[in-house]
């Protein structure tokens, strides 16, 4: 289990995050959305022990964050946003180096390392240096290298940049298979059609706050209910939402 309990974050005299509480269960899949600095990907760095925070209380599994994040860190697996890779490396010895550093097999790494290799279609890019990678290809790799370890625990930030469709359907059907194995998924992204249609529980945080923290399956029994964008837009201060108007800018 995740629990969070009134999580304040700081960055100066910017409150990130402000009182924010939830819990995420086992064989979960919570979509977190938001606008941009509305506290995501800072819920994502505390959760994985990157940052530290002002008060409140994060627990995974029953591990205090704060008190134990090395025990934190060896049953998650962490994609973010951005990438940073060894780009000197080739793909094979930094999958060598995260076998090493999780303390996996060399049986056990080539199985997976292979396998993955497969199911993302990346076999062809396995001796080249990942600095001169695409975009897609690298993060077909971070998405490998977080999960080699099997996790209990999967965070999220952005999962899906440049990856192109096949990849994004397979990985859907990874994060699928995981959850029903117990795995729990947190997932942060701005796609509102994918966090819909994959998660099982669903938190919108706006300015450090959250506004919303509802099982996907009553939120779309309620009468109004038209759609995950639709409720983002309603949720919205109306007097923060742009719109454009072709005549303010063309006529």
């Amino acid at each position: 289990m995740i629990r969070v309990n009134n999580l304040v974050k700081k960055y100066g005299n910017l409150t990130a995050l402000d009182g924010i509480s939830f819990e995420i269960t086992q064989g979960e899949i919570c979509g977190y959305i938001g606008t941009n600095g509305a506290g995501k990907s800072t819920t994502v760095k505390i959760l994985t022990g990157e940052i530290d925070y002002e008060s409140g209380d994060v627990f995974i599994n029953n591990i205090d964050v704060r008190k134990s994040a090395v025990e934190v860190k060896k049953i998650t697996g962490y994609v973010p946003e951005t990438a940073n890779l060894f780009n000197a490396l080739t793909v094979s010895e930094y999958f060598d180096f995260i076998c090493t550093v999780r303390k996996i097999s060399d049986r056990i790494k080539d199985k997976r390392v292979n396998y993955f290799a497969g199911l993302f279609d990346f076999k062809e890019i396995i001796n080249e240096s990942i600095g001169v990678l695409s975009k897609g290809n690298k993060q077909k790799v971070l998405i490998t290298s977080a999960l080699l370890h099997n996790p209990e625990i999967i965070l999220l930030d952005e999962p899906l940049n440049g990856l192109d469709a096949n990849s994004i359907l397979t990985f859907q059907d990874i994060i699928s298979e995981l959850a029903k194995r117990g795995k729990i998924i947190f997932y942060c992204s701005h796609l509102l059609d994918i966090i819909e249609k994959i998660s099982e529980k669903i938190i919108i945080i706006e300015k450090g706050k959250i506004l919303m923290d509802k099982k996907t399956e009553d939120l779309k029994k309620t009468s109004d209910y038209s759609g995950l964008e639709n409720l983002f837009r309603n949720l919205k201060d109306n007097s923060e939402t742009k719109k454009f108007r072709y005549e303010d800018i063309f006529d």
